[in-house]
């Protein structure tokens, strides 16, 4: 008896050694490799992750996708060119370069091996594929991505200069996207655009968008990108808002945004906008402008660039209240309101993420352009006929306000307009306040 539990007590022994063995075995082995799938088939390419990107053997994979490579050895970059593509990476560091556009990376490419390492959702995406991730095979896919064609509308005057560098240089978003641009003059037929879906991206008035949303039109406010354009220019003797006591100031739009914004900031510097100023209204901007120019108005609210050519044409008319500085004064936000945003719809969001991403990436950089480029940037403007003039735009751009900034972090001061305007007059928001899913989270 004491045999047979002396075997049995063996045999449990046994067993637990090949079961530790056979776990020690399957662990010591590391993490699975990381697969590279193109099109379907598995790539023989050593991958890792680096700050927690893939990085891949940039000329291995980038010869598979169809490219041509280059290494400068002094530089220690790399150049990938695919068509009209052009990717250069240098090791080291986090600023990458497409098509003459800087892009930065989440991780620098890396020497390991004697070989160049870059991040591979950058590599992909930059030549125009889809890259996924599969987080429990450990498996990166890179598949062509269906013919798209996508259609930009957005308005005249300044909304139009925040993207003219891609107006006028219409840079690829990657292989199989056509993408065409529109700039509409008219107010109603921006609008109809958008309710008929005719545009899949579009830059409208803040306040629209809200309404649209409110009516379950299907897009997304992505960004904001035009934070305010109203001044109030003058030919007396006005240097703060007190001034304006007994005053007659001209303005247009009577019950719409600069209306209710002038009257807001009125009211927020101790003026009652129906006692202390006398308010005459014009049908628009371009009419007002028109009028203070031929002499018949001395003191008015004018947007950008109307505010402009009004300065240029009459030597006595100056800015003198800037009506964004007042606004982030007034609501501590110390920012301005933001006038126009940019809209995309919903199934071009969800169903191409990768070139919304690089599209709002040109977004970015075209407003970060004109800033810099006020010169070029107003030739550009009268080559495309936009109704602007070269010295006009490049006078007017320091005004203008273009600054791009994504809805997550312009999210406080839209929802803090939005309520100004809803408070003055709830149908010029829709009716309420947009909810979380109005905003697009990247």
């Amino acid at each position: 008896m004491q045999a047979k539990i002396w075997k049995v007590g063996v045999l449990w022994a046994v067993a637990l050694v090949l079961v530790v063995g056979i776990y020690s075995a399957t662990h010591a082995v590391g993490p699975r490799p990381i697969r590279v799938v193109v099109e379907g088939t598995t790539l023989n390419v050593s991958s890792q992750i680096v700050n927690g990107r893939v990085m891949v053997p940039y000329r291995a994979v980038a010869e598979r996708l169809g490219a041509r490579v280059g290494w400068n050895a002094a530089e220690r970059s790399v150049t990938v060119t695919d068509g009209d593509k052009t990717l250069k990476l240098t090791v080291g560091q986090t600023n990458a370069i497409i098509n003459g556009r800087i892009i930065t990376l989440d991780a620098a490419p890396v020497l390991r091996s004697g070989r160049v390492l870059v991040p591979l959702r950058f590599l992909g995406t930059g030549l125009g594929w889809r890259v996924s991730w599969e987080g429990d095979t450990r498996t990166a896919r890179l598949n062509s991505i269906p013919d798209l064609t996508v259609r930009v509308v957005v308005p005249d005057g300044v909304p139009a200069l925040s993207i003219i560098r891609l107006l006028r240089e219409r840079p690829s978003m990657g292989r199989n996207v056509k993408i065409s641009y529109e700039v509409v003059r008219s107010p109603e037929l921006m609008a109809a655009r958008v309710i008929s879906g005719e545009a899949d991206i579009a830059i409208v008035s803040t306040n629209l968008a809200a309404v649209l949303y409110n009516r379950n039109v299907p897009y997304k406010l992505a960004a904001a990108n035009v934070w305010g354009v109203l001044h109030l220019v003058s030919s007396e003797n006005i240097r703060s808002w007190q001034d304006l006591r007994g005053k007659e100031v001209h303005t247009f739009g009577r019950g719409l945004t600069p209306d209710i914004v002038f009257r807001y900031l009125l009211s927020e510097n101790g003026l009652n906008p129906e006692r202390d100023v006398t308010l005459r209204y014009l049908g628009s901007g371009t009419e007002l402008a028109q009028a203070m120019i031929a002499g018949r108005v001395r003191t008015a609210v004018l947007p950008e660039p109307a505010a402009t050519q009004v300065i240029m044409r009459r030597p006595d008319v100056s800015p003198v209240l800037d009506l964004q500085q007042a606004w982030a004064m007034a609501t501590g936000l110390g920012l301005s309101y933001p006038q126009a945003s940019l809209l995309i719809s919903n199934a071009l969001l969800n169903g191409y993420p990768e070139f919304v991403e690089r599209f709002l990436s040109e977004v970015a950089q075209s407003a970060e352009w004109v800033n810099n480029n006020r010169n070029t940037a107003g030739v550009w403007a009268e080559e495309l006929q936009t109704g602007m003039t070269a010295r006009v735009v490049e006078n007017a751009l320091p005004r203008a306000n273009i600054r791009f900034v994504n809805a997550r972090e312009a999210r406080a001061a839209i929802e803090a307009y939005l309520r100004v305007l809803r408070d003055f007059s709830p149908e010029t928001v829709g009716g309420r306040l947009p909810s979380e899913t109005f905003y697009f989270q990247r």
